[in-house]
């Protein structure tokens, strides 16, 4: 799905890529062209569901938090609703996020503690999110309108034909404008996403492995951010996914939250 693209895995089906660009061409147009392929072919599941598990590893110390998650496609936008189950002192914590069909992202979040829900804003979307290497911008997939795209070659990805894109954002205030990503051309998902800070320095990388078809959908099983400043990381492993389990609109309202 388009926000499981950086949560749980992209459907891939073959666009063919060919060692140089196709006549007509340039750099530009084809790693756009690439990436809306990307998008195009993970459209269409409607709603689903998943358990997850958040390992944060940081020296010897791990952190687990693990999480009901729910998502939503429609005419309107894309939903997800994310509900903390483990550890006890987190359990009831709920994360909703917005992507509206016109751009537009939208973040929430219930606190049990405060027995609130507040909205995120954006000075907020480079913090950490739940205590992970993942931020709140990580969590709302971008629109493709927000970036620049360059093809920059062809690359044998784990045996498989791949493309090496890098999209460029037209926020200036990004923390990370520059990104550079590995796309499988066989199946046509993301494997690899490196994160460069506007100084151009190379801080986090995002592996994306263990693909599964879930409902005619490719899914990534496991999710693993890394900060490169100090080696600590972050897994994401899913399981129990299903597609088309019947949620609607109602269920991802954010004064639903807590409830």
């Amino acid at each position: 799905m388009n926000k499981i693209a950086v949560l749980g895995g992209l459907l891939s089906v073959g666009l063919m890529v060919a060692s140089e660009p196709l006549e007509g061409q340039d750099a530009t147009n084809r790693g756009e062209e690439i990436v809306r392929e990307v998008e195009r072919r993970s459209q269409g599941y409607g709603d689903m569901e998943a358990s997850l598990v958040m390992r944060i590893l940081e020296g010897d110390r791990e952190r687990i938090r693990e999480m009901h998650v729910r998502g939503l496609e429609s005419e309107g936008g894309n939903r997800t609703r994310m509900t903390l189950e483990r550890p006890a002192d987190m359990a009831g914590t709920e994360f909703l996020s917005a992507l509206e069909s016109g751009g537009e992202r939208h973040q929430w979040i219930y606190l049990p503690a405060a027995r609130r829900v507040r909205r995120i804003g954006g000075a907020r979307a480079s913090d950490s999110f739940l205590g992970s290497h993942f931020t709140y911008d990580d969590m709302t997939p971008p629109q493709i309108e927000g970036f620049t795209y360059r093809w920059i070659r062809d690359e044998e990805i784990s045996g498989q034909p791949g493309a090496v894109v890098e999209r460029t954002s037209l926020d200036d205030r990004a923390e990370y404008p520059r990104q550079i990503l590995w796309i499988d051309a066989e199946r046509y998902v993301l494997r690899h996403i490196e994160f460069f800070t506007s100084e151009g320095e190379h801080r986090r990388s995002l592996d994306l492995e263990q693909y599964l078809e879930i409902g005619g959908f490719w899914l990534a099983g496991r999710m693993t951010m890394v900060d490169l400043e100090d080696s600590a990381r972050t897994i994401l492993e899913w399981s129990d996914m299903r597609v088309g389990v019947g949620l609607n609109a109602r269920d991802f309202e954010p004064s639903r939250l807590g409830r």
